[in-house]
């Protein structure tokens, strides 16, 4: 979006963590850290060292407590089964000199572009307050709402997630 704004009609952000202009993309991140990490939320999750050609930095692994509690919740235990045989070391990019770069996003290009943020109401991972100050950190960004989606609206609310859509891509359009 930064790059060519122009072909971006919308960004949807569906319960995930949205950059603002002005502060490093690691902002969010830190944020949900610094929550979740306060109040013992990792649960059975595991930090991980990593090295790779950016240099050193910190991958997590996502617990079967933490995607049953906070992930995967509102969903069948078919796509939990599915999500645990899944999982691998995500890298957090915490350290990433690029993701401290408060001037990567600019008010012209990535600030330009119409947001949407998709708030799952039944998110136990990252609370509704979490995702509203993320919307917050972005003035004229829209909201929509989808109660009962947990963090994985894709999977725990399709049919909602999908309508979500369509009304995004009808307002971008009149016939």
């Amino acid at each position: 979006m930064e790059r060519f704004p122009g072909k971006v009609a919308a960004a949807v952000f569906a319960a995930a963590a949205m950059p603002c202009v002005g502060k490093h993309m690691g902002v969010p991140t830190e944020e949900f850290m610094r929550r979740t990490s306060s109040e013992g939320l990792l649960m059975d999750c595991k930090m991980l060292p990593i090295s790779n050609n950016q240099g050193a930095g910190v991958a997590i692994i996502v617990g079967p407590d933490f995607l049953a509690r906070k992930y995967y919740q509102q969903n069948p235990p078919e796509d939990l089964a599915l999500a645990k045989m899944l999982v691998r070391p995500g890298n957090q990019f915490i350290d990433d000199p690029m993701m401290k770069d408060a001037s990567l996003l600019t008010d012209d290009n990535y600030g330009s572009v119409r947001k949407v943020y998709v708030v799952a109401k039944a998110d136990s991972s990252s609370t509704e307050e979490m995702q509203r100050w993320m919307v917050v950190l972005s003035p004229g960004t829209e909201v929509e709402e989808i109660a009962g989606a947990d963090h994985t609206i894709m999977s725990s609310r399709p049919r909602e997630l999908c309508d979500a859509l369509v009304k995004i891509a009808n307002s971008l359009y009149t016939f």
